[in-house]
């Protein structure tokens, strides 16, 4: 049997991995558009600054493919897919690819909001760049270099926006970062931390400004600044776009295989015609796209099964799940952040807030039962909270894991528990007294 997978990203590539693992028979191709075997685009920005070089966020080398009997293609771009002769056609190719079994794993491209000349001032080289392989990172740092630019604007306060502002902050530009929503990370982070990011981000140089529209990105020939919907503007050499990102699907849509916004796929990662498969970014599971690179993992071992007829487990979507580093600060977003937004009682928050030391940690219970956290600038906490998610947890365990204390008043008897305060008992002003009785601070006793 022959297995071809479209996409050479993290889930084409674990889905290789995975079927390989479970049949050492089976021949498997992978095809790519792009120039280079299997890297992480979670480092892409530091390579323009020149923190890194391309060859050093390569993870699997051309040995890896050979030692595991994969076949790797680069450059190559299929262009038809005929699913009832099995076939593919490549760019530049007279004789299409004969395939049994097929995974369109092709991930996605930045999306582009609806902001006038964004997209021709992409395409035509003018200054606005979106940022997704090695080539857009190295042909932003090249266009840096070239025009020797002192000011820059960044287009998205996501997770890539955030840590493309800082990169781009250290190539000494002075760097702005535009965000439509009213808070950083809205997916990630409540608004108090959120507030907590945006002022270590400001403090580091980098100027952000929320809940801006960006309506039209101005300049004759290059480009020279932006204008919002409110009408305000703001001067820069270059612009960076990083909205999110847009499924993708015309390949599949092409062949008359369902999709929407994304490929639509079942439980078993199979789509609307036989024998072909999705994974990753490029999928539409219930009506959701994943994005994220703990759902192209969990998808990979599931595509691997049912292209093997192996069919054991269910796809039933992945919690969402962030771990990564955010302007040197590490940061982990996990499950449910915002109780407020669900449905039912019994919900129950344990939170640690230090703004003197930008840590920020959160615990999310309902009936005893992890359901989600927020670790900001300390994640110590990190292994307890992947291994308990789902789980009943102890409190006093979690309380002793995030230091979180209940100082006594030693007069009336009255509780600071710092897990429900805002503030630290350590960080309260010194003049501060018990609400009760007027105690002074130094009256309280750790319990």
């Amino acid at each position: 049997m022959k297995v071809v997978i479209l996409g050479n990203n993290v889930a084409g590539t674990f889905s290789a991995q995975n079927i390989r693992f479970l049949n050492n028979e089976v021949e498997i191709e992978i095809f790519t558009q792009e120039n280079y075997p299997y890297y992480s685009r979670v480092h892409l920005p530091e390579l323009i600054p020149g923190k890194t070089k391309a060859e050093d966020l390569i993870v699997f080398d051309e040995e890896w493919y050979k030692n595991k009997d994969l076949k790797l293609y680069l450059n190559k771009k299929a262009v038809n897919i005929d699913p009832k002769n099995k076939t593919i056609l490549f760019e530049k190719d007279d004789e299409p690819v004969l395939y049994d079994k097929l995974i369109f794993a092709l991930g996605s491209t930045p999306n582009i909001p609806p902001i006038k000349n964004a997209r021709e001032m992409r395409d035509d080289n003018k200054g606005v760049f979106t940022l997704r392989t090695i080539d857009d990172a190295l042909k932003i740092r090249d266009y840096i270099k070239k025009f020797a630019l002192k000011k820059a604007i960044i287009i998205g306060g996501g997770l890539l926006g955030l840590e493309l502002a800082s990169q781009i902050n250290d190539c000494n530009l002075d760097t702005t970062v535009v965000e439509f929503f009213p808070r950083l990370l809205p997916r990630q982070l409540d608004e108090e931390c959120g507030t907590m990011l945006k002022d270590e981000i400001e403090s580091r140089g980098i100027k952000v400004i929320l809940n801006a529209a960006t309506e039209e990105i101005l300049g004759d020939g290059m480009v020279n600044s932006i204008k919002l919907k409110d009408g305000r503007k703001f001067d820069s050499d270059i612009v960076l776009i990083q909205a999110g990102i847009r499924p993708i699907i015309d390949l599949a849509k092409n062949a008359n295989i369902k999709t929407d916004r994304g490929i639509i796929i079942n439980e078993f990662l199979e789509t609307s015609e036989k024998d072909i498969y999705a994974v990753g970014d490029c999928v539409q599971f219930k009506d959701q796209i994943w994005g994220i690179i703990p759902a192209c993992i969990e998808q990979s071992k599931i595509v691997a099964a049912s292209v093997l007829e192996l069919k054991k487990v269910k796809y039933e979507g992945t919690t969402p799940k962030n771990t990564l580093k955010i302007v040197g600060l590490e940061l982990t977003s996990i499950g449910i952040i915002d109780p407020i937004k669900e449905e039912g009682t019994g919900w129950e928050i344990l939170k640690k807030s230090d703004k003197k030391d930008c840590c920020y940690q959160k615990i999310v219970l309902k009936d005893n039962k992890l359901k989600g956290a927020i670790l900001f600038g300390d994640n110590k906490a990190i292994s307890y909270v992947y291994k308990k998610m789902e789980q009943d947890v102890d409190k006093e365990e979690l309380r002793k894991l995030l230091e979180l204390y209940i100082y006594e008043c030693s007069n009336c008897g009255a509780e600071y528990d710092e897990s429900k305060m805002d503030v630290l008992f350590k960080n309260l002003p010194k003049d501060w007294r018990c609400p009760n009785c007027k105690n002074p601070k130094k009256g309280f006793k750790k319990k």
